[in-house]
């Protein structure tokens, strides 16, 4: 994909190259998927029992540390989503343009 800027300041190139924006929005959707996986795994809560009664006041601040993490990683998912959806939207606006370009070409060429 390319797109040329016009104008006497802006005589610019941009190439994107396709195979590695796919790639890049594969590697970001999995590594989102994971970030998901890891933040359901953090939050999980143990009893107060978990380490006997003499240790009884551990469960609680382990707790509310595996609450936080949970949610920092919910973030960090989300983070990870959102960039996947904007390299895709680039991914996508470019794709648009070449081909209206194309076609624009296309109808100029006899």
């Amino acid at each position: 994909m390319t797109a040329g800027g016009g104008g006497v300041a802006g005589r610019t190139t941009i190439i994107l190259d396709a195979e590695v924006l796919r790639a890049q929005i594969a590697s970001l959707s999995e590594h989102g998927a994971m970030i998901t996986r890891a933040a359901s795994d953090a939050g999980s809560t143990m009893p107060g029992t978990a380490f006997g009664a003499m240790n009884g006041y551990l469960p609680g601040p382990i707790n509310e540390l595996a609450g936080q993490a949970d949610a920092l990683l919910s973030v960090v998912g989300q983070m990870f989503d959102r960039m996947r959806d904007g390299v895709d939207g680039i991914f996508t606006a470019f794709d648009t343009i070449e081909a209206e370009a194309s076609a624009k070409i296309g109808e100029l060429e006899p």
